[in-house]
């Protein structure tokens, strides 16, 4: 959530990121809490620290860490269609 200068504050993203380990935690359920959530956070921090444009770091966080959590041989489990 963005406040009314368009910037995304700490406590917004804190929550967005949160949102993002517990998706690819039902993604990846033999992959540790721990290391997704620390996975996240640090993919975010490498993205947004390169980052020229802030707008869609958070989008590309998710993909990189998908990419690592398979290359750490964690089997990605799509969601049932519901």
């Amino acid at each position: 959530m963005t406040g009314h200068d368009g910037v995304a504050h700490l406590g917004d993203i804190d929550t967005a990121l949160r949102r993002e380990a517990d998706i690819l935690s039902e993604r990846f359920p033999d992959a540790p809490r721990a290391e997704v959530d620390a996975l996240v956070h640090e993919v975010y921090a490498e993205l947004l620290r390169d980052a020229e444009v802030e707008t869609h770091v958070l989008s590309l966080t998710r993909p990189r860490v998908i990419e690592q959590l398979r290359e750490r041989g964690y089997d990605l489990h799509e969601p049932e269609a519901g």
